[in-house]
């Protein structure tokens, strides 16, 4: 298991990397989002390949561009990270291969298109969360393609049926929905509407249920921690993506195992 898993954080952090330079360019309005040379966002040198080792490269160059000297944000790294650690974790909760030194002792193939299926909406997830930390929006280069993926794997994937990933869907309209028309987008925005039907597609009604209750939980929590320390006041604008991202990793992993467990204990 240790050489996919090693082998899997390299690519991870890869696919985090391309992730910032996409969130970079989207806020820039740059036109070649997805090809074009990586720059400093200061000086606009093109990086050269050693400048873009993900994690390593943020690091060795002390948080600083190695051409200007002016300082990089912390966000590059943790996304690459957070690109790491995402197709790790998918791996260990669907591995699809077994790999040793002396060979592939085990292959599934429905393993694998799950867990690429599993993988690309864990990066839009994760390409959300920190486009929204950064400038409060969600943009539709992630919700759209991730909903249109939903909505075929409903149709041909075996893990959800797509029946049941309608009504999750709408569940997460009507409720998104009511909450942005009440407080004219005060509250919430368009692009959390499209995020929380994207996330009650991905699980179905029952564990969007379970993930809604995870969600808002989180909030409460987080929120009322920043205020405690006064990092936010009542009035401060928080991204509530993030919310909605950790508390649907949670569900994915977990969210079996939770349920089951209520049903086997209360009822």
């Amino acid at each position: 298991m240790i050489l996919p898993i090693i082998a899997l954080f390299i690519f991870g952090t890869m696919f985090g990397s391309f992730l910032s330079v996409i969130n970079y360019r989207i806020r820039k309005n740059e036109k070649g989002i997805f090809f074009g040379r990586s720059k400093c966002p200061y000086c606009h040198k093109n990086l050269k390949a050693y400048q873009l080792i993900p994690i390593i490269s943020y690091f060795v160059g002390g948080g600083k561009c190695m051409f200007c000297k002016k300082k990089i944000s912390i966000t590059y790294p943790l996304l690459e990270l957070a690109g790491g650690l995402t197709l790790v974790s998918l791996f260990i909760y669907e591995p699809f291969i077994k790999l040793t030194f002396s060979g592939i002792q085990y292959f599934a193939l429905p393993s694998l298109l799950y867990f690429l299926y599993l993988s690309f909406i864990g990066f839009c997830f994760i390409g959300i969360f920190f486009y929204d930390i950064q400038y409060l929006e969600i943009p539709e280069i992630y919700t759209f393609p991730a909903i249109a993926l939903v909505f075929l794997w409903g149709i041909f994937g075996t893990t959800l049926s797509l029946y049941d990933s309608a009504i999750g869907g709408a569940l997460a309209g009507i409720f998104f929905g009511i909450q942005v028309l009440i407080s004219k987008e005060k509250w919430l925005g368009a692009g959390d509407l499209q995020l929380g039907i994207l996330i009650g597609l991905f699980f179905g009604w029952k564990l969007f249920l379970l993930a809604l209750f995870i969600i808002y939980f989180i909030g409460l929590i987080i929120t009322l921690i920043l205020m405690a320390t006064k990092k936010v006041k009542r009035t401060s604008k928080i991204p509530f993506a993030p919310f909605l991202i950790m508390g649907s990793f949670i569900t994915l992993f977990f969210g079996k195992s939770i349920l089951n467990f209520y049903i086997n204990t209360f009822l």
